[in-house]
């Protein structure tokens, strides 16, 4: 992989799991700042005093995300990027949101999918998921999987580190967080991906994703639309 680690569409349409993995978009280190107010559909729309709330909209999407639409809104601090090419086009990304160090090496990253399935085939997808990144992340390894939990929403979850270097032949470590949550009567599930790198000042390892920086605070703020 060069500079930035490249964008891995995966699909399990058999097992009728969709998912996006983009990493490595250009990225911000500014620290978090005054709150902005943004309208429009798929809004960024103000809650604090330094995040933006994004809210799923179906009037956005076309093809399979529009088929597979699942509504939900998180927070994010209003110093990260939004991916434009998340959600258009072909893209099977209803969003991501990142950040990155001034020469566009990921620190942390958030983006969410559509899952297609009930509790019982989480493990069973997670472990086909997690052979499709096997293939798309140099010296891959998961260390890690089990049932978690996302607010009140049960989950199952795989941790991986990847190892690689930058266009500079800098030595990198990747360090990634996949959690499937199942969908429910009317309504899909979803796939959480967060990765995170050795970059990044908070998380020193891949058991620090989505518990230290700023990944918490957007994993915690995830929530389902009624």
């Amino acid at each position: 992989m060069n500079q930035q680690v490249r964008r891995t569409i995966l699909s399990l349409s058999g097992l009728a799991v969709f998912l996006v993995l983009a990493f490595g978009s250009e990225y911000s280190t500014n620290k978090n700042g005054n709150v902005k107010t943004v309208g429009g559909t798929n809004s960024n729309i103000s809650t604090s005093t330094d995040t933006l709330t994004y809210t799923n909209s179906k009037s956005s999407f076309t093809g399979k995300l529009a088929e597979n639409f699942v509504a939900f809104t998180f927070e994010y601090p209003n110093t990260w990027k939004r991916d434009t090419k998340a959600g258009t086009g072909d893209s099977p990304n209803f969003v991501k949101v990142e950040h990155a160090t001034d020469d566009q090496i990921t620190l942390e990253n958030f983006a969410v999918g559509y899952f297609t399935g009930q509790k019982s085939v989480m493990a069973r997808l997670a472990g086909q998921l997690s052979d499709q990144f096997k293939g798309s992340f140099p010296e891959y390894e998961k260390v890690s999987e089990g049932e978690t939990k996302v607010g009140t929403y049960d989950g199952y979850e795989f941790r991986f580190i990847s190892h690689s270097k930058t266009a500079a032949d800098k030595p990198i470590d990747i360090y990634g967080r996949a959690i499937l949550l199942a969908g429910d009567t009317g309504r899909k599930g979803a796939a959480l991906v967060m990765l995170a790198t050795s970059e990044s000042p908070d998380v020193k390892g891949v058991e620090d994703v989505g518990e230290k920086g700023d990944l918490p605070k957007v994993l915690a703020s995830f929530r389902f639309v009624e």
